[in-house]
């Protein structure tokens, strides 16, 4: 990918663009890369493989790498020059055009209909954005990138691409999500510059890692209804009399945190792993807080309140932005403190894991990634040494089971230990289990104890040898706790050998 971007630089730079993968294309007979099938089938892609000729991008096309490659075909082509009011594709700019190519284009991965799911797709395009795939009535006739293009053909298969014809041409995303806020948000954006989280929504990067956030935006409409026009009216419906809205303490400042998340959630993460009888929570960027995720009568809700039978609907979905998404809902989100939910407690889901690794949770993987993070101390872990990894598991393994298709690969050796904060969890009781990698192994061996806040926990696991045959992606329990309150919480994972282990998650399951 790196190198990709590298030569993408180089023809934006470089004016009129040679080729200068002219020499390292496919040669065999028996085999058709992507742009070479593509011009072969010039009554359907010749004004796309122009535009890969005038953009030197055509040779980049042939590879020998994997991309998921979506072609608006010579009518979609036809329709965007008669709205940019040009007829010939040399008159397209350079710069645009490369950014084009890019942004129909995601490296690395072969994405097939069997890997198509409503939302985000995982991994970003070449010119580092996310596209969103609608699933609308209808099914493969309603299939929709970015709620823009129809995809007309899907899974044309070239030697090293999947091809997925689109109806129309794809706008590249403009802006942040504080770039994407129309007048029609004015007040929320009013809101957001005064609390300071402008800062945050207009970044693209944090920590050297890519900025993703989640805004749950409110129209001025909404605000309106509830008699809130300013900053001073919202902090009266609040109950808040301090003006210093910049305070993390201010009423004000909570309130509109707690409507921003500190990663990119799509409709569809949203709506996974619930049903008409399981919520789950959301970890917000105010202090402590959390929102639910509810599917009542098959509708999804946020908040949903049952003494009322009310909660919070998305109207508008999966507005994509270079720093995330924003999703418009239709009221006031009041902040509260859900129900107790399932947790799945991602231990590597932290924004200084992703600064340090270039392949962070990244899906469909044909090869394995481990970056050994434990040698720059990242803030969110405390640990006796420094021997633990990032482990990203590729597609064709059993770890690939774990949550993020990735884990920490911890060998702390015996009585070595590694600590972390967890998200909040509502109070209440729990059954604790951690999923984990388990390879085969002739005895049962990686043993670990977990400590939370300074008290052990339920029983010793092991987490090696649970087959000696075969290995297999597990789920053992640990014990029970208690939360008296609604808070984060200290978890320490103690090495009770000095056999390695892969760790995914640790789970935390309310008992009724």
């Amino acid at each position: 990918m790196k190198h990709l971007f590298l030569i993408l630089i180089f023809c934006i730079l470089g004016g009129a663009c040679s080729d200068p993968y002219n020499n390292d294309v496919f040669k065999e007979a028996d085999k058709m890369p992507a742009a070479n099938l593509l011009e072969s089938n010039s009554e359907h892609y010749s004004s796309w493989v122009e535009l890969l000729y005038h953009t030197g991008l055509f040779n980049t096309l042939n590879l020998d790498k994997e991309y998921t490659c979506f072609v608006p075909d010579n009518d979609a082509m036809a329709e965007f020059m008669t709205k940019r009011n040009i007829s010939s594709i040399s008159e397209i700019n350079q710069e645009e055009g490369v950014n084009l190519v890019r942004y129909h284009l995601i490296a690395d991965n072969k994405y097939t209909t069997s890997d198509f799911s409503d939302g985000m797709f995982p991994d970003s395009t070449a010119s580092g954005d996310y596209l969103s795939l609608d699933i609308r009535e209808g099914g493969f006739d309603a299939m929709y990138i970015n709620n823009e293009a129809r995809i007309k053909s899907f899974n044309i298969k070239a030697t090293n691409a999947v091809i997925h014809t689109l109806d129309a041409v794809l706008t590249p995303v403009n802006g942040t999500i504080m770039d994407n806020l129309s007048s029609d948000f004015s007040l929320m954006k009013s809101f957001i510059e005064l609390t300071g989280y402008d800062t945050i929504l207009s970044s693209l990067f944090n920590m050297g890692a890519k900025s993703r956030y989640t805004l749950f935006a409110i129209s001025n409409s909404i605000f309106q209804i509830n008699n809130i026009t300013d900053v001073h009216s919202l902090a009266t419906y609040l109950g808040e009399s301090n003006d210093n809205y910049k305070d993390p303490n201010n009423k004000v400042n909570s309130y509109i945190a707690y409507h921003i998340a500190n990663a990119a959630y799509s409709y569809s993460v949203l709506n996974a792993d619930i049903d008409n009888s399981k919520s789950k929570n959301i970890p917000m960027y105010a202090k402590n807080s959390l929102i639910s995720c509810s599917l009542v009568d098959d509708e999804f809700y946020l908040n949903y309140d049952k003494s009322n039978n009310t909660g919070i609907s998305v109207i508008e979905k999966n507005i994509n932005c270079k720093n995330g998404v924003i999703h418009v809902i239709d009221n006031l989100m009041e902040i509260m403190i859900p129900s107790a939910a399932t947790v799945k407690w991602d231990m590597s889901d932290y924004p200084e894991v992703a600064t340090l690794c270039s392949k962070y949770q990244l899906a469909n993987q044909s090869s394995t990634y481990i970056e050994e993070i434990g040698l720059y101390t990242p803030a969110s872990y405390k640990s006796s040494n420094s021997s633990y990894s990032y482990y990203l598991a590729n597609k064709n393994e059993v770890a690939y089971k774990c949550v993020n298709y990735d884990c920490l690969y911890l060998s702390l050796k015996k009585y070595g230990w590694i600590e972390m904060e967890t998200p909040m969890i509502v109070a209440g009781k729990y059954k604790i289990s951690l999923a984990h990698y388990n390879y085969a192994a002739k005895d049962k061996s990686g043993k670990w104890s977990v400590i939370i806040d300074g008290d052990y926990v339920g029983v010793q696991v092991n987490t090696v040898g649970l087959s000696t045959s075969k290995s297999t992606y597990e789920t053992v329990d640990i014990g029970e706790i208690e939360f008296l309150e609604s808070t984060s919480h200290t978890v320490r994972f103690l090495a009770g050998d000095d056999i390695a282990s892969y760790l995914d998650c640790l789970i935390f399951q309310p008992i009724k």
